[in-house]
């Protein structure tokens, strides 16, 4: 945005021009009537003492009246040059007024700042900033929306088929079969929405203030809650010594670290996930690996996306939204971290690099 000058410094030059004109207007005015005046005087000159004190009172009765009579016309004449310099300096901010006034609700393009005053710049950057966000508001609504209908769609036309299945079956193991289908499907729609719930929350960034978290405890808890899943995948889960204090929210520690071990567990297909904590330099690091197939080079970068389901997810072996790592990605990207998919030391599998800053020890 380039700064078109100071509007104060506008304001005060055109005032400070309009008075020094009008004054020297009048200067001149009363100038060439008091001269006039003189030149009466001098080119009659009074005869005696009595005509002399007669000539000086009209001469000063004159001289007031020239410099009166000016005034009558000069202040008035200020006063309207004075609304013309004042509109001619306050036009940035009428442009200002018409461009929001004459906008329609769905027009979100930032305001031009080009030539504003120093004194509106700021104003127009807020803006263009509230302008911008609501854009991304919208955006991301409108995002979630055709998402969520999309995504959706299967889960009930598929719970539509079973039941039907379990409708028209006339042997009791097929009915039995379809209700569990059922039941799966189920738990594949609330899954799915849970996790569209959690990233339209943080695309709006409804985040709670930031405080020190302890990592350890976090996965500790998290381990626990996943050990039933890991019973059900014959799956150990392993969490190795170490902890690190990060500048974050616990609830959304939990869920990034929840996601990481469930997509590990759904999608690993190894025996055994590890999670570790330590430190990297300013940064803490969390680890999460499994010994399972692992996630082609190739592919690194795509299974970040959202809704990009793994093969195993897409044939339907895995309850998976295809949603997990973008919210740990998302999570990741609000608490100032990075993360990146590699492949584990010890050979076979995936292991996931997050680096989070660590809490801020005051000097």
């Amino acid at each position: 945005m380039k700064a078109g000058g100071s509007l104060r410094a506008r304001l005060v030059l055109l005032t400070t021009l309009a008075v020094a004109i009008v004054w020297l207007l009048t200067a001149a005015f009363t100038w060439r009537a008091a001269l006039h005046e003189l030149e009466e005087l001098l080119s009659h000159p009074p005869t005696t003492a009595n005509h002399m004190e007669e000539e000086r009172a009209e001469l000063a009765g004159e001289i007031a009246k020239h410099l009166l009579m000016p005034m009558l016309i000069a202040l008035p004449g200020l006063a309207l040059v004075l609304v013309v310099a004042v509109g001619f300096s306050l036009r940035p901010l009428q442009r200002l007024t018409a461009d929001v006034g004459n906008r329609a609700a769905d027009r979100l393009s930032p305001i031009d700042g080009t030539d504003t005053p120093r004194e509106i710049a700021p104003l127009i950057e807020r803006l263009n900033d509230l302008f911008a966000g609501i854009d991304r508001a919208l955006q991301n609504e409108r995002r979630f929306t055709a998402d969520a209908s999309h995504e959706l769609r299967t889960p009930l036309a598929a719970l539509k088929a079973q039941a039907q299945v379990a409708l028209a079956a006339t042997d009791e193991a097929k009915r039995r079969h379809a209700l569990n289908q059922i039941l799966v499907g189920c738990d594949r729609a609330t899954h799915l929405v849970t996790q569209m719930l959690t990233l339209a929350r943080l695309d709006a960034g409804t985040v709670q203030p930031m405080q020190a978290v302890a990592l350890r405890p976090v996965a500790a808890e998290v381990l626990a809650l996943s050990a039933g899943a890991a019973v059900e995948q014959h799956c150990d889960l392993v969490l190795k010594d170490g902890d690190a204090p990060v500048q974050g929210d616990p609830l959304l520690l939990q869920v990034m670290l929840r996601n990481l071990v469930d997509n590990a567990l759904r999608h690993g297909g190894g025996s055994e996930v590890e999670v570790a904590i330590g430190r990297e330099g300013t940064h803490a690091l969390l680890t999460v690996s499994d010994n399972g197939g692992g996630i082609a080079a190739a592919d690194r970068e795509r299974v970040q996306q959202r809704f990009h389901r793994s093969a195993s997810a897409d044939s339907g072996a895995t309850t998976g939204s295809g949603l997990g790592l973008s919210i740990v990605k998302r999570i990741v990207e609000l608490h100032g971290g990075s993360m990146t998919i590699g492949d584990p030391a010890t050979g076979g599998g995936t292991l996931l690099r997050v680096l989070l800053p660590l809490v801020r020890r005051d000097p």
